[in-house]
């Protein structure tokens, strides 16, 4: 009985453990930067597969502020990856971006508020995974 333990603890820390150590600590839900010299109100709402909503929350956000979300303890653990998830963002209450994925521990939801690369576009949104 003990040895049976013994694998299943080797294997949990074979697909648990072992990613952490070779790729790093898990990366934010979200990561926003304000590249204006303004205040902006940013609304991020992200809504699961079913369309429910997972996260509904307000920021203001000064000239070159960022911040950043931590995913929730469900989305730390790699081969559990959410899927078909939808984050949608509204600026100012005006400017709106979303952007589908499937959350993983080492991928986030990149957006940029008036960034000097994008002229014109005042909300960019992509996805960035290590």
């Amino acid at each position: 009985m003990l040895w049976i333990s013994l694998m299943v603890l080797i294997l949990v820390s074979l697909f648990v453990v072992v990613p952490y150590i070779l790729v790093g600590p898990p990366t934010p839900l979200f990561y926003v930067r304000n590249h204006d010299v303004g205040v902006h109100e940013l609304r991020v709402e992200v809504c699961d597969s079913k369309n429910n909503s997972i996260l509904d929350k307000t920021y203001e956000l000064s000239a070159g502020e960022e911040i950043y979300y931590a995913k929730p303890f469900r989305f730390l653990v790699p081969e559990f990856e959410g899927e078909g998830y939808t984050f949608e963002f509204t600026l100012d209450n005006s400017f709106k971006g979303t952007h589908s994925t499937n959350i993983q521990p080492w991928n986030t939801v990149h957006v940029e508020l008036y960034s000097d690369y994008e002229e014109g576009q005042p909300l960019l949104v992509g996805e960035m995974t290590v």
